[in-house]
């Protein structure tokens, strides 16, 4: 889906309908799972070969808890700059940065805000919902061709995250339905009021913006943009990854003060844990004695078979 919105300056409301649908039933499907995503973005939504949705990287999701802990966000600046507000909006310039830059971000360890709802970043912790707006955010995008809150830097965008409520704008030059505004603000709101915080996808399927959509049957209809597979081996629909320098560093260069060179923050550390499972442990070997013992009475039972055998030859002779 990057690299289609890269392609396109804006998809029509029928083709925005058509991806933001089909990827509401994949966040609906992986928290009816019990997970939360925490990472819905268009890198993250594949296009198969018939032009449908695929939700792709897994690696932040987590299991549905009542409230989920910040602490990877929690060095974000939050303080706005006395200017913030008042600061021009060129939808032209914004789409022609964004465009230029987006692809280097998908690849940058450091990442984007873009698309993180303002929960995540504040101490109070946040729930599924957090999803909801990330889609809110991914339609914006789609519509208008950049998302709401993009910025020349990743501190600035959080800055405009976190004061949604005055940044996210919808430029004139840039019509869109009041349906289209009304919804992607729906998504985009507090938690309380967001679409889908409440009753999920049974909510997003009330909206009139999705009153065309045949949620039953929309995996069997066409995609609105055609995905050209010439066979099995065609690999021009992926992006083309030039070789890159991977500098391999010693051990000894590598480790200052007990722990990797450079590193000083451990956020991507939490939450991880390892459990040696015991039961498991035991169980396994207790089947090891099993099988040993078992191996043992047959080893036993052919020799008395081979014994018996040699003593009826000999007496044969």
């Amino acid at each position: 889906m990057m690299t289609l919105l890269i392609k396109y300056d804006q998809l029509t409301e029928e083709q925005t309908i058509f991806y933001i649908s089909e990827t509401a039933l994949a966040i609906q499907a992986t928290h009816n799972l019990n997970f939360i995503h925490r990472d819905i973005k268009p890198d993250n939504l594949l296009l198969d070969a018939k032009g449908h949705i695929k939700l792709s990287d897994f690696g932040l999701c987590t299991g549905l808890k009542k409230i989920h802990r910040t602490e990877l966000y929690k060095n974000w600046p939050s303080q706005l700059p006395a200017d913030f507000a008042t600061k021009p909006f060129d939808s032209k310039r914004k789409a022609e940065t964004w465009k230029k830059n987006r692809r280097n971000l998908a690849f940058s360890t450091v990442g984007t805000p873009d698309y993180i709802a303002p929960e995540v970043f504040q101490p109070n912790g946040y729930t599924k919902s957090c999803d909801w707006w990330s889609l809110g955010v991914i339609m914006y995008e789609m519509l208008i061709g950049y998302p709401p809150f993009c910025s020349e830097t990743p501190q600035e965008t959080h800055r405009k995250v976190m004061n949604w409520q005055q940044t996210l704008i919808f430029p004139p030059e840039i019509p869109i339905s009041l349906e289209a505004k009304n919804t992607i603000k729906r998504f985009c709101c507090e938690v309380d009021k967001r679409l889908g915080n409440e009753s999920g996808l049974e909510e997003i399927k009330n909206c009139s913006f999705f009153k065309k959509t045949d949620w039953e049957h929309i995996r069997e209809s066409p995609a609105p943009i055609r995905i050209e597979v010439k066979g099995i081996d065609d690999t021009s629909n992926f992006d083309d990854f030039g070789d890159a320098d991977i500098p391999i560093i010693g051990m000894k260069d590598a480790i200052v003060g007990g722990s990797p060179a450079g590193i000083t923050d451990k956020g991507e550390f939490i939450h991880y844990t390892f459990e040696r499972f015991n039961c498991s442990i035991q169980q396994k070997r207790g089947t090891n004695q099993a099988q040993l013992t078992t191996a043992q009475q047959v080893n036993e039972e052919l020799s008395a078979r081979n014994t018996t055998g040699s003593s009826m030859n000999d007496n044969n002779l």
